[in-house]
């Protein structure tokens, strides 16, 4: 035994003191008190107390074993620490009736229980999946035994991982080739079974996505194709680099052949086969794109030879080759060659200079400017540098066609709504506010349908013929007082099918569709009854229409002021301008736009709903949905 003396104030302040750094229990501690005085100066205690040391005994650390599948503990000495057991994810361990997880101290005192994860019987699983095309079946296979389990024996340490080992192993029967046949057959499977693979299913082992039937894929028919052994405007395709670059010059310009010259080659398309699929079914193959090939008086055709019969220019619209004769101009159009007008293709190696113009029956090629110039051509138009101040058109007199038929298809559609509106207000005109339908009618159109006087008059001006039949029906019925004459709606239903008639008719006397290429165009007059590829800098204040589409190929092309309007879909770059410029691109209400990078000011229309963009944005993708709604899909920049 030992003895320590405590000094303090009081008793209690000398017991405290000794509780604590001896770290026993107030309860346990036996002392002696030596001297206690309290007086009005001073207080004074003293006490001897007796105590067992334990400093020589070392500290031993708890220890956990395993023998026999149990948990064995034994508790630490002194100041060792406590045993701990890891308990992995597969065992389920509660201690004192709550589950455990991860590492645990552990003492003698706990009430510790472990249980595994035992399946009542052994079961195994078959999966039979087939592709959507019908064409192969694979199979899944999974064997799960019915295991018994105790712990593992460890040996006695002071932590220990609690591992799982099989007691007792009790497993499923394997399939057998014909109950895996079997299993085929009642999903209909029967043809296309690969022996071989259903012999390795039988292995009792795990399979994983093992092919057991493979159907005969179809081949369709290969469509024929045409080989242009020459250069023709229209049928030239812009080059790329490995990188993806686009080298806007590789579009060239088309020279003349010689006569004898192979134009082009025929291709006729291999011959497929049928095929089957895995329930036996034959899957019928896709017949292949016949093209069948003519040509006129100037070439002919020899074992799927196209060959030309005379020096030219070769084209190809409508399956149909064409020479046509080339008018070629060595320098610039201006005053010393005067304006060209020619019926075949014109190739101008200059440029075409102020206050001239060009016409031609076929393609005119522009190797260099077109500045303040007219170039109107039956075909495409191909123009290697600017066009500045100038009107190009493509497509002859398609161009007018196409506007007249835009303009009356409008009219139609806008007076069989003012017809429609008619009837609801008269429906409701119980105290006949109205003494006729031309009153009705003349208020309508001044109001609701101010468009039907701008469309009139706008077909007046392009026809410019005092003599054509709607001119005179505009002015008698629907421009101006006109209306007041109109005694029943019915008659605007006159107007609405003549409109629909002479479109149809208009529609039959269109050619095939010309195009455009220009790098740049800056307050320029553009039409075109097919598509207007940009490929350079873009466009600055200019009023561009197409009949198909308009796409600018550099996405970094700008759009800036002026007006576009396509049929079908509009592709740019960069629309407006941080100023604010305005600029208003439309198509028709079936038609999308595309834009990489718009600022506030742009103007998107899509048939009668428009929206101006208000913030800069960017990824832009303008159109109506099925619902009717206008979608305007973007990032803000």
């Amino acid at each position: 035994m030992r003895r320590e003396i405590f000094h303090g104030s009081t008793v209690e302040e000398c017991i405290n003191k000794a509780c604590s750094e001896l770290n026993i229990r107030k309860s346990d501690i036996k002392y002696e008190i030596l001297e206690e005085k309290n007086s009005f100066f001073k207080k004074k205690a003293r006490i001897a107390v007796e105590f067992e040391d334990k400093s020589n005994e070392k500290s031993v650390d708890g220890t956990v074993c395993v023998i026999d599948g149990k948990i064995i503990v034994t508790d630490p000495k002194e100041k060792g620490s406590f045993a701990k057991i890891i308990i992995p994810q597969n065992i389920f361990v509660t201690i004192d009736g709550v589950q455990a997880f991860g590492k645990k101290e552990i003492n003698s005192s706990m009430n510790i229980k472990v249980k595994f994860d035992e399946v009542e019987k052994p079961t195994r699983k078959l999966n039979i999946s087939i592709t959507p095309d019908n064409l192969e079946v694979y199979v899944d296979i999974n064997y799960i035994n019915k295991n018994e389990f105790k712990l593992k024996d460890s040996p006695e340490s002071n932590e220990i991982l609690l591992e799982a080992e099989i007691l007792k192993q009790e497993k499923p029967p394997f399939y057998t080739e014909n109950e895996l046949k079997n299993e085929l057959n009642k999903n209909k499977i029967v043809y296309g079974i690969l022996e071989e693979n259903i012999k390795r299913c039988v292995s009792g082992r795990d399979i994983d996505r093992m092919l057991v039937a493979k159907g005969i894929e179809v081949e369709n028919d290969e469509n024929d194709s045409i080989e242009f052994k020459v250069n023709m405007n229209g049928n030239l395709k812009f080059k790329e680099n490995e990188n993806g670059n686009i080298d806007f010059k590789s579009i060239g310009f088309v020279d003349a052949i010689d006569k004898g010259t192979v134009i082009a080659i025929k291709h006729d398309g291999r011959e497929g086969k049928n095929g089957k699929d895995v329930y036996g079914k034959e899957i019928k193959k896709k017949s292949g794109k016949r093209i069948s090939i003519a040509c006129d008086e100037n070439c002919k055709i020899e074992a799927n030879k196209v060959i030309a019969l005379k020096s030219g220019k070769a084209s190809f619209k409508g399956n149909r080759f064409f020479i046509v004769d080339i008018h070629e101009v060595n320098s610039n159009v201006d005053l010393k060659t005067g304006n060209i007008k020619f019926v075949g293709a014109v190739n101008i190696r200059g440029s075409v200079l102020e206050g001239m113009s060009v016409e031609s029956g076929n393609d005119i090629i522009v190797n260099g400017n077109v500045e303040g110039a007219i170039i109107k051509a039956k075909g495409n138009v191909t123009i290697g540098k600017n066009a500045i101040l100038s009107q190009v058109y493509s497509g002859g007199e398609d161009v007018e066609v196409l506007s007249k038929i835009e303009i009356l298809d409008d009219l139609k559609n806008n007076i069989n709504e003012l017809v429609e509106a008619v009837y609801q207000i008269k429906k409701y005109n119980t105290k006949n506010k109205f003494s006729s339908d031309g009153e009705i009618i003349k208020i309508l159109i001044e109001s609701k349908f101010k468009n039907i006087t701008k469309l009139c008059k706008s077909y007046i001006s392009l026809v410019n013929d005092a003599n054509n039949k709607f001119e005179k029906l505009f002015i008698e019925k629907l421009i101006g007082i006109a209306p007041l004459r109109i005694r029943n709606v019915n008659e605007l239903r006159i107007i609405s099918e003549s409109a629909e008639e002479e479109v149809k008719n208009l529609k039959s006397i269109l050619s095939i569709p010309s195009d455009i290429d220009i790098p740049y165009i800056q307050e320029c007059k553009i039409e075109s009854s097919g598509n207007i590829y940009i490929t350079g800098k873009g466009e600055y204040i200019s009023n561009i229409t197409s009949n198909d589409s308009i796409e600018f190929i550099n996405k970094n092309a700008v759009t800036r002021g002026g007006q576009l309007r396509a049929k079908n879909q509009i592709k740019c770059g960069v629309v407006g301008s941080i100023g604010g410029v305005i600029t208003r691109i439309s198509v028709d209400i079936n038609g999308h736009i595309y834009a990489e990078i718009a600022y506030p000011n742009t103007i998107f229309a899509v048939g009668n709903k428009e929206v101006t963009i208000d913030n800069p944005s960017k990824n832009i993708h303008v159109y109506v949905d099925q619902k009717d709604d206008l979608i305007v899909d973007k990032l803000l920049l």
